[in-house]
């Protein structure tokens, strides 16, 4: 009789957490659900982000940090950093002072790049400015970059690394050109 008792008991407690499981459970569903028509959408998915600045480290100044080093593996980081001036200087992007926001010249570009202990060589962040979207129902995500920031390696006067500076930022897409 007492294990009768016992087994009942067990078969008790697991209705009951079966019970609040499947009720947390279709909250949680309709909590995406809500979420879902109050949040934009895209053929992407649910605008999670709309905004959210970034920050990708694309260059391994420190040849010690072998896990920066595995984690730049793929990176094409010249060619990227080619690929962008190239589309500034063929006026298929239009770059701005990170500063003041003003529209930069061709000229103003070949005087950045002129100036002293600036070097493609030492771009090695991005600032990314993106827009993040969730697709449950496929399982994806896309990011959608708006702009980004290109950034150079600074040092003191012993070499020390101190950190990065702006070069320009690149609106992509931009209606203002």
């Amino acid at each position: 009789m007492e294990r009768y008792r016992q087994f009942i008991m067990a078969c008790l407690i697991l209705l009951a957490m079966l019970t609040i499981t499947c009720r947390q459970a279709e909250k949680n569903r309709n909590n995406i659900s809500e979420y879902r028509s109050s949040t934009d959408t895209c053929q992407n998915g649910i605008a999670f982000a709309d905004r959210i600045i970034q920050d990708i480290i694309i260059k391994n100044n420190n040849p010690d940090d072998s896990w920066a080093e595995q984690c730049l593996k793929g990176m094409q980081r010249k060619a990227l950093v080619d690929t962008l001036f190239g589309m500034v200087y063929t006026q298929k992007a239009v770059a701005y002072d990170f500063d003041t926001n003003e529209k930069l010249t061709i000229r103003q570009i070949r005087k950045i790049e002129k100036k002293e202990g600036f070097s493609r060589d030492k771009i090695g962040k991005i600032q990314f400015v993106e827009s993040w979207y969730l697709n449950p129902d496929k399982a994806t995500m896309t990011k959608n970059v708006s702009s980004l920031v290109l950034g150079y390696e600074t040092y003191d006067s012993q070499g020390e690394f101190r950190g990065y500076l702006p070069v320009f930022r690149i609106i992509l897409n931009d209606s203002r050109k």
